[in-house]
């Protein structure tokens, strides 16, 4: 892509007072030569879903580089730089990309660098990495591609995923990059809503196995397509 101008961050927040400090972090970072955007957009009665949210905020505030990350996600002062940085880096490697991200996955191995709640760094390289899905909590995507989340799956799960196989669907690649964030969530359980949107991910790209592959892997495992029976 061409040298990006500007930048949008764009999240769905449901919880304003969790946002607080995840809004503050993105007002202390240094440009690094970008005009910067801020969208969030209000959640708190669930009158959306993420995907719904997120496709909102991106109308709203469009740009160069669009950066979708959670409401718990707080960026280090140096982010924007360490992104153009790393985003150099992917494309010394492949000018085809269309998602990068904090953390993702290949197979069984994880790939990325990203600090949890109590501040310990998890690093898996190397970095840059070519993955086949990348975790939601931090999105990049160039503005100028025609990529959108996909409303129909609905909920707050699997979203990302989804992107990451539009993606590869359309020839392009997926990168977990070196740009560390600090992700504040301690919730590690899989609520009922996700299962139900895992199998409606695994409905819609159950012809196409031999483009992305009959199993993929997430940041919450692996995910198997084929024919499967008894869809919800």
């Amino acid at each position: 892509m061409s040298a990006p101008r500007s930048v949008s961050f764009i999240t769905c927040v449901a919880d304003p007072e969790e946002y607080a400090a995840a809004r503050s972090s993105i007002a202390g970072l240094r440009p690094a030569g970008l005009r910067v955007a801020v969208e969030a957009v209000e959640n708190s009665g669930n009158r959306y879903s993420c995907a719904e949210a997120l496709n909102l905020g991106r109308a709203r505030a469009p740009a160069d580089l669009l950066v979708f990350c959670h409401q718990d996600v707080e960026f280090p002062e140096d982010w924007l730089e360490r992104l153009l940085e790393e985003i150099a880096r992917v494309e010394a490697i492949s000018a085809d990309w269309a998602v990068l991200g904090p953390m993702g996955r290949a197979g069984k191995r994880f790939f990325g660098h990203a600090l949890g709640p109590d501040g310990r760094a998890a690093f898996y390289g190397p970095l840059p990495a070519p993955v086949e899905t990348l975790d939601e909590l931090c999105l990049v995507i160039p503005g100028s591609l025609p990529l959108s989340f996909d409303e129909l799956l609905g909920g707050y799960h699997l979203y990302g995923v989804d992107l990451c196989i539009q993606a590869a669907e359309a020839g392009r690649g997926a990168f977990a990059i070196d740009a560390p964030v600090h992700h504040r969530s301690k919730t590690r359980h899989r609520p009922p809503e996700y299962h139900r949107i895992k199998r409606r991910l695994q409905r819609k790209w159950r012809f196409r196995r031999r483009k992305v592959g009959s199993r993929i892997g997430t940041t919450c495992g692996p995910i198997r397509f084929g024919l499967l029976q008894g869809w919800v």
